[in-house]
């Protein structure tokens, strides 16, 4: 603030204008010789050149403000000590040194008995957020310089040459200078400057840079920092750029992806996510199509609409990487019944059901009935924990595809009945075929059936599953047959009910059992 308040209260009222309360978000409009841009992506509310969000950004030693603002814009911010932390009519501007030097400004107003005061802040650690914390983004030059009319205010800025001393001067005439001493600045140090319009002149003013010993302006074009796939069927990517452009010159012909082999896609859209007065460093890409082949992909900035561009005009070029992968859903299936003898385990293993595609990773959730845990294994497989209902839920990863596969774990007496007498449509529902109790327990046991003369009468490769050997009078006559039956029994202990009693086999090693015998069949 550059008059003391009761100076300040007369000269308003002198020149008949009333002043707009610092916290008062009006709007004026600005016409500028440099060009908008805002620092970071903003919130839930639109930036302004009135934040630090929004400012202008500078790409040349002169800019000309016509009519200066009569706005604090969004949020109400810190200007600095000099300016009593009072925000009023401002206008924000950021640049980047590029080269290390001194930095010096002089800001004239064009009618001179207009007041501006500024501050000046380093936001290269803590951005516009950090204003207000001397750690995160400090205060390195504040004036609030002025006197009351008649007297002109005139310039005001950071110059030495000008018989700029100190770093903070003001309020008024009586508290420094005008103008602070050149400031030392270094390359890739990044500065906010806040003017503020004190008299709500509607004339504007110069900002010249020209005595800066520093380099201060971009002269690098923006690139892509980098890329990351948005959605399942990889047709939608968020591109992240080094600066902010432009938006009016962005279009799809901006960029181009490359596949392996040579394979090239085009984009349908593009859209910037959360602008900043027309400015973004976030571009959303969606391609005219989907992503079917999983390798490395390259996006390349374009020239065939003219690139985008900064706010300095710099042009894009260049390219980034992203390694993608197409996703195949897994394949679940309905309940299956898998049967266990007792003081035994089921081995329930997702790929003996279906088969999943080979080309994408999956994960495994497992869940049992009897548990009362969400989860009670990871992996493909699953040794059963007892009886009850086990379903799987297989994943890709990341889980954008899902699908469920079932078990019943049921325990039931293993031992296996070998009849030696059937009856087949003898008029009674009793013995009518020659099968094995207990065998559906062994899925892939073969049985093989011989008459008297060693003639092959049956023959199955999965009796268990069959209802078993019912022949009609035209394929078997009475009299004996013989057996030969493997049970794909692993390691399992086998007990076999016959006409001789009970019979215990241990494992040996062979995964296959096998047994012969005779039955006869009576009519």
């Amino acid at each position: 603030m550059a008059e003391r308040p009761i100076l300040m209260h007369l000269y308003f009222y002198y020149f008949g204008y009333q002043m707009v309360p610092s916290m008062k978000r009006s709007f004026a409009t600005i016409s500028l010789a440099g060009v908008l841009l805002g620092f970071a992506l903003s919130g839930a509310q639109a930036q302004s050149i009135s934040d630090c969000e929004g400012a202008i950004t500078l790409c040349g030693d002169l800019y000309t403000e016509t009519e200066a603002s009569f706005n604090t814009g969004s949020v109400y911010e810190y200007t600095g000590m000099c300016n009593q932390n009072l925000e009023q009519s401002s206008v924000w501007y950021t640049f980047t040194v590029q080269e290390d030097g001194l930095l010096s400004f002089i800001i004239d107003p064009i009618n001179p008995m207009d007041d501006y005061d500024w501050g000046l802040f380093d936001i290269t650690t803590g951005g516009c957020d950090g204003i207000g914390s001397q750690l995160l983004s400090p205060e390195v030059g504040c004036n609030s310089y002025g006197v009351a009319p008649p007297e002109p205010n005139g310039a005001t800025g950071i110059s030495t040459a000008n018989g700029g001393t100190g770093s903070s001067n003001g309020p008024g005439n009586f508290n420094g200078p005008p103008f602070n001493a050149d400031l030392a600045v270094e390359a890739g140090e990044t500065y906010a400057l806040v003017v503020m319009n004190w008299t709500n002149s509607l004339d504007g003013y110069e900002i010249d840079f020209g005595q800066s010993t520093a380099s201060l302006y971009d002269e690098q074009g923006p690139v892509i920092d980098s890329i990351a796939s948005v959605d399942c069927e990889l047709s939608t990517f968020d591109v992240y750029l080094s600066e902010y452009v432009n938006f009016l010159t962005v279009t799809v012909d901006d960029f181009e992806l490359l596949g392996p082999g040579g394979s090239s896609y085009s984009f349908a859209t593009v859209v910037g996510m959360s602008t900043v007065n027309g400015y973004n460093q976030v571009l959303r890409l969606t391609l005219d199509g989907t992503i079917a082949v999983s390798g490395l992909y390259t996006l390349h900035i374009t020239d065939v609409a003219g690139s985008i561009a900064d706010a300095c005009s710099n042009l894009g070029e260049g390219f980034a990487e992203i390694e993608l992968t197409a996703l195949d859903p897994p394949l679940g299936w309905d309940l299956l019944e898998v049967l266990v003898c007792p003081d035994d385990v089921a081995n329930l293993s997702v790929n003996s059901v279906v088969q999943q595609p080979e080309s994408t990773d999956y994960t495994y959730v497992w869940a049992w009935d009897m548990a009362g845990a969400p989860s009670v294994g990871s992996g493909a497989g699953l040794e059963s924990l007892g009886d009850g209902f086990y379903e799987v839920t297989i994943s890709t990863s990341p889980p954008c595809y899902t699908a469920t596969g079932s078990f019943q774990v049921i325990t039931e007496d293993c031992s296996l009945t070998i009849p030696n007498v059937i009856t087949p449509q003898n008029g009674d529902a009793l013995n009518n075929a020659f099968r094995i109790d207990g065998l559906d327990a062994y899925p892939g046991s073969t049985v093989r059936i011989f008459n008297r003369w060693g003639d092959l009468v049956y023959a199955s490769e999965n009796f268990g599953a069959t209802a078993g050997w019912d022949p009609s009078n035209e394929e078997a006559s009475e009299g004996t047959y013989y057996y030969e039956v493997r049970i794909l029994r692993g390691q399992d202990e086998i007990k076999i009910v016959s006409l001789t009693g009970e019979t215990v086999y241990l494992p040996d090693g062979d995964p296959y059992l096998q047994l012969t015998g005779s039955f006869e069949l009576l009519r």
